[in-house]
């Protein structure tokens, strides 16, 4: 039986077909909007196909050019974000909103105070168990309590781990 496709409701383009998360494999059957934040660097789980994601990532990748508008000037405007003359420094610079996509054994990044580490490779040998590095991923906590227990020897470690520095997203320091 076909289904007539014009007695579907419409509310917007679909740009983006993504898996429900790593584990469940490559399925890309469902289509849904893109949810990354239209306001900062955030990607959604299928970046590479998702024509919103594609803009965004080629966007940041395009030189400057002089005092000319290119997309990326335009976006930060559009987002009352932050300027394209501070963006190099941004490579290392992480919203929550990217923050919140490395929260599973694949990508596992964790946040103490303002920095973000990834956990990922000490998941599976952590004593604790995976469950206790993937409860706070994703900045679903700040582990700086959970690294002050940690010996001096550990913390050490993690510094090579340094994924980068939080900073906050133009949306939420906008509202």
């Amino acid at each position: 039986m076909a289904i007539a496709t014009s007695s579907i409701p419409q509310s917007g383009p679909l740009e983006c077909c993504y898996s429900t998360g790593p584990s469940q494999g490559n399925n890309f059957n469902h289509r849904v909007q893109c949810d990354a934040c239209p306001c900062c660097r955030d990607t959604c789980n299928n970046a590479n196909s998702c024509t919103s994601c594609q803009k965004k990532l080629n966007a940041t990748a395009m030189p400057r050019m002089g005092s000319s508008p290119n997309l990326r000037s335009l976006f930060s405007i559009i987002c009352s974000g932050e300027s394209p003359e501070n963006s190099s420094s941004a490579q290392n610079t992480y919203t929550m909103c990217q923050l919140k996509r490395h929260n599973h054994a694949e990508s596992a990044w964790i946040l103490v105070g303002d920095t973000i580490y990834d956990a990922t490779p000490y998941i599976r040998s952590h004593p604790g168990g995976t469950e206790t590095i993937l409860r706070k991923s994703g900045g679903a906590a700040d582990c700086t309590e959970d690294m002050r227990f940690h010996s001096g020897r550990a913390r050490k470690e993690w510094k090579k781990f340094k994924v980068g520095t939080l900073v906050a997203c133009p949306r939420q320091s906008s509202s």
